[in-house]
């Protein structure tokens, strides 16, 4: 993947900010107050909205267009996609903004990645429970920019993926957040448990019909692992795992979600420290992985082996630059310093 570099600035492309909406009339005036001196059309496709959603639309001089929603996300931005005519499309889920010390960088970033002939923007997103002082929960790299290439489409009743005709969109460039950097509202805690159910809802749907299950199996297991049921949750975790690598952000979670469910049963130490193992070859730089790997080799009393574990997960720690999200914060690193003392003793 492409790193993200200055360019000088070309002629002016026409950028088109792009939405699906329902009742998020307060949200989508946040996120439209915050690019809409950046864009040259806004297109917003309503699916229902019963609240002033499409009156906010109307004041920030949006084109409406009205979609019956169907459970499907995909189609639902295929139809926006149809209505746009900008050369860069920029498309946000209502309850998503660019920061006030980012947005003004919104064109020349485009340009510049133009000018370089690519064709899309990964931007750090940071999830932000409103219900919790703002709070930061984390934050991941997502497709939010893309040029409005020929058989650009989405797949996926939810968690939908951008491709071009059958293959995934090429030239990603990564941004860094200094440059451009967008905030996430959609799962504070009062909504949580609500977007879990109609998630999974959905994408059991999709599960029935698709000829890629292996592309939905870690969404499943998040959606089990969000609503306690740990028996559906490990089952879709291993189906996720056993499936492969896949290109996209918080593939991850499945192994955060299987580690977590064995380490409550000591009787399964030895199956834990196999699934620790394989997360660390999978993802061999993310230190929460080689801290679990630590543990699993104090459990088994080697604290020879779980002091360099905890040894290199601290350094990885302090040099974490990947663009999959991370669990692992000071206060796990803390804690982990504090258990090698522990090891050391013995």
């Amino acid at each position: 993947m492409a790193k993200f570099k200055t360019a000088r600035k070309k002629n002016k492309l026409k950028i088109s900010a792009c939405y699906i909406v329902k009742n998020n009339a307060a949200e989508l005036e946040i996120s439209l107050r915050s690019m809409k001196k950046f864009v040259d059309e806004i297109i917003v496709t309503d699916t229902g909205s019963t609240d002033d959603t499409v009156k906010v639309a109307e004041k920030f001089g949006a084109k409406i267009f009205h979609y019956a929603w169907n459970d499907d996300f995909a189609a639902a931005r295929n139809f926006a996609l149809s209505n746009v005519s900008g050369d860069w499309i920029i498309f946000l889920d209502a309850d998503e903004f660019f920061t006030n010390l980012t947005a003004k960088n919104i064109r020349p970033a485009i340009e510049r990645v133009a000018q370089h002939k690519k064709n899309a923007l990964l931007i750090n997103l940071v999830n932000i429970d409103t219900d919790n002082g703002n709070k930061i929960l984390d934050d991941t790299y997502c497709l939010r920019i893309f040029k409005n290439l020929p058989g650009l489409h989405y797949v996926g009743k939810i968690h939908e993926e951008l491709r071009v005709d059958d293959k995934n969109i090429s030239g990603i460039i990564f941004v860094p957040p200094d440059v451009l950097q967008i905030y996430h509202t959609g799962y504070s805690t009062s909504l949580s448990r609500e977007k879990a159910e109609r998630n999974l809802k959905m994408l059991l749907a999709e599960l029935e019909e698709t000829n890629e299950p292996q592309r939905i199996y870690g969404y499943i297991a998040e959606c089990y692992d969000g609503l306690n049921d740990v028996a559906n949750a490990e089952k879709f975790a291993r189906l996720d795992i056993e499936s492969g690598k896949k290109q996209t952000t918080f593939e991850s979670t499945s192994y955060r979600i299987i580690l977590k469910i064995l380490a409550r049963d000591s009787a399964r130490a030895d199956e834990r420290k196999i699934f620790a193992e394989r997360a660390v070859e999978d993802f061999p730089n993310m230190p929460e992985f080689i801290a679990e790997l630590a543990e699993c080799h104090a459990v088994a009393g080697n604290f020879k082996k779980a002091i360099e574990a905890g040894e290199t997960a601290l350094k990885k720690f302090a040099g974490y630059r990947e663009t999959e999200p991370t669990t692992f914060d000071a206060e796990n690193a803390k804690f982990l310093e504090q258990r090698i003392k522990i090891w050391s003793a013995m």
